[in-house]
Order: structure tokens, then sequence, then C-alpha cells
């Protein structure tokens, strides 16, 4: 008996961009689910901050540097596999990646040391980030502008899957298990990706469209890419948005664990309603998307995500500590809801016009959103303040930068003319 014709695509390279009737949904989500190592690798272990922090000997908030330091990886590794990818294709290093990936995880479930952990850190990420620079490339390759911010929004919706349950997950895991288990999890979850990418991803990228540069030429693609306006203002107030989320990331448990004293069962559904909100309103996108320029709806979002930012930075201000949980998570909400209207649109102006450097541009913009991690976790330790007051002041600033940049973009910019 014969598969039906809408189940995953075939291995055979795709060279054409679908029209919006055959949106490939199930590969849509299928790359969905290779991109899910990101957060999961982010997300599932917060819980067990505090528990690792008493093994090794230290302060929540020192053990907590293990999330800049997978930020790090996150930031070099995608500016490597960007041209790597334009060079010799999507599938080569999806393999090269996610066997790094899971070297790095075994690494990280055996050690009893911080240092090392911080290294094994960054070389998960150093892995785990060839599914979002791939991903996005290869949805660039197919798709047109309109069908790319409809499957980021898609992806999300997949993805969006890992942060809700991750932190739930690792608080499980830390009932019956220790810490380590977590990462041995994580290790398993890069394997399930390997076969995935084996099974089901095909080449999106032809022989013909395939740039050899010379490395010496890669800086300067990367800086020419950072003067066109029709990728800076996007990408770099996008990154400076998710960035934001980011900051959230690496100061949650301590903020809501620490300050306010909530179990790690609880931490984990408080952090998965955050992410519940960015999935919801990155599906109401793919609604709007058909009634509303995609701009449009990008500017709406960043104002729901600077107006939230900016009252958490109000009442830290003025209440610091002392203010009522339920304010500061509402605040918090908002703020990670918002994405779900920036990222998917912001990340499809950036990439609409970027055609024969597309795997570059995918790595420019997500080495951008987690350089920006980086600096908000350094802001965060910078000033001896409330919690409250350093998350909401450092989410405020990166959000208002973010929207600034993003209402420069030109109004009449016409995505249709991309190739």
């Amino acid at each position: 008996m014969s598969a039906p014709k809408s189940s995953l695509p075939s291995t055979s390279v795709s060279t054409d961009r679908v029209k919006s009737s055959d949106l490939p949904v199930a590969w849509i989500m299928m790359l969905g689910l290779i991109i899910a190592v990101g957060p999961l690798s982010i997300d599932m272990y917060l819980p067990a901050l505090p528990s690792m922090a008493d093994d090794f000997g230290v302060s929540t908030a020192f053990i907590a540097n293990s999330v800049p330091a997978y930020f790090v990886g996150l930031v070099i590794g995608q500016l490597f596999y960007g041209p790597l990818s334009d060079r010799v294709g999507r599938v080569k290093p999806l393999y090269i990646g996610m066997t790094l990936y899971v070297i790095a995880s075994i690494v990280c479930a055996t050690t009893n040391n911080e240092y090392v952990l911080f290294v094994g850190r960054t070389m998960q990420a150093l892995g785990a980030c060839v599914g979002s620079v791939v991903t996005r490339a290869a949805i660039r390759d197919r798709l047109t502008a309109k069908q790319t911010a409809k499957a980021f929004s898609i992806m999300i919706l997949v993805m969006g899957l890992a942060p809700i349950l991750a932190p739930s997950l690792g608080a499980l895991f830390l009932r019956f298990f220790d810490w380590h288990s977590i990462f041995w999890f994580l290790a398993a979850f890069g394997m399930l990706n390997l076969l995935l990418t084996k099974l089901f991803f095909f080449e999106t990228l032809t022989e013909e469209n395939r740039k050899v540069r010379p490395v010496k030429e890669v800086l300067s693609q990367y800086i020419d890419l950072l003067k066109d306006p029709k990728f800076n203002y996007p990408a770099v107030g996008g990154g400076l948005l998710m960035g934001s989320m980011f900051v959230y990331i690496s100061s949650a448990s301590e903020l809501i664990m620490d300050t306010y004293g909530v179990s790690a069962t609880h931490f984990g559904w408080l952090f998965g309603m955050n992410a519940a909100g960015f999935v919801g309103l990155s599906q109401l996108n793919q609604w709007l998307t058909s009634r509303f320029r995609i701009l449009s709806i990008l500017r709406f979002g960043t104002m729901m995500q600077v107006t939230s930012s900016g009252m958490l930075f109000f009442v830290g201000i003025f209440l610091g500590s002392d203010v009522w949980l339920p304010v500061v998570l509402a605040c918090i909400f908002f703020c990670i809801s918002g994405l779900g209207l920036t990222q998917p649109n912001a990340a499809a102006i950036a990439l609409a016009f970027q055609k024969h450097r597309a795997g570059m541009a995918s790595a420019l913009q997500g080495s951008l959103m987690f350089s920006v991690g980086i600096f908000g976790g350094l802001l965060l330790n910078l000033f001896p303040v409330n919690p409250v007051l350093k998350v909401g002041m450092a989410m405020f600033v990166l959000m208002s930068l973010g929207s600034f940049l993003i209402w420069q973009i030109d109004r009449n910019l016409n995505l249709d003319d991309a190739e």
C-alpha cells in the first residue's frame, strides 16, 4: 500500500519556492523538532540550578553563569555554520553540529566540576546552534517572504513546546534522579535529531546556488549584511527584542525561586506559562499575516513588549522585591508573549532579500540575539539592585532599543519584491 503524498517530502533537492496552498507543514514541523534542541538545552536544567549549586559548593547566581556560557557558544557557532551551509549545503552541517552536541551533553552529564560544566555548556551550544541556522536558511531557500513568516510561526508551535514542558520535565527528573540525568536526556534528544536528519531532512540548496567564498571574504560579507538596511534594522531590532528573553532566562531561577521561594515544580509551571503565551501569539500571527502587513504586526508587537517591560521597570523602582509576585509574572508574561508577534515577522523581513547568502543572514541574525543575551546577562550583574528592578531595567532597555530600530524599517518596503 503506497504512502500518501502529503507526508514528509522526498530526499530530492527542492529548487522552487512553493505556492501558499502547498505549504509543507509536515516538513516545517519536523524542522521545529530539530530546532527544539536549543530551548530544551536552555530551559530544562533551570529548576536544577539550586541543587547543582549545592553539589558544586557555589551560589545559584554563580552556577547560573552556565546560561551565558551557553550563549557564547551560540554566538560563535552560528557565525561558523552560516557560511559553511552556504558553501556545502544544509545537510552536512547538521550532522557535524548534532554530533558535537551529543558529545558535549555527555561531558555535562558526567562532570562534577563547575568549570568543566561551563566548557561543556559552551560546546553544547556550538553543536545545538546548527539547527536554528540551517532550518531558517532551508525555509528561506524554499518559501516566499509571507510563507516564511507563516512557516516560522508553525515552527514555534513545535519548538515552543520545549520551553513550556522543559522546566516541568526537568523538575520531574529531579524527583527521581539527580541533575546529571537531565543532560543524559539531552544527549538522547541529540541522537533523535541525527536520526530525523538522516530520514527526513532533504537538501534545499542546489549546487548552482552555493557560494564558495574564500575564508577572508566571510568577515566582509557579514559587514556588508550589517550595512544593508533591509537586513540590519529587522535583524538587530529583532535580536534586541529576543535577547531580552534570554535576560529573563538567565535570571529566572534567582528571581522566582530564590527571591519568592517558589518550588522547582511550580517554577516549571510559571516558566511554561510564558512560553505558552509566546506560542499562542505566534499561531495568531499566522492568521494576522494573511490580513495585515507583516511590518504593521511587527510594530504592534514591539509596542506590547516595550509597554510591559516598562511596567516591570516601574514597579521594580518603587516596590522592589516587595512587589506582589503575580504583578511581576504578568509583566513578564506580556514581554515574552509579544515575541510571538515580533520574532517570526522580524526574521521574515530580515531574510527576505538575502537569497544568495541566506545561511550567513540566518547565522548573523541568530548570533545577534544571543550576543544581546550575553550583554543583558552582564547588565544583570553590574547593578547591585533588587532582582525585580535588575530584570525590569535590563528588559526595558533592550526592548526600547529594539523597538526604535524596528520603527526605522522603511514603511514602504514591499516584501513581494524579494526574489
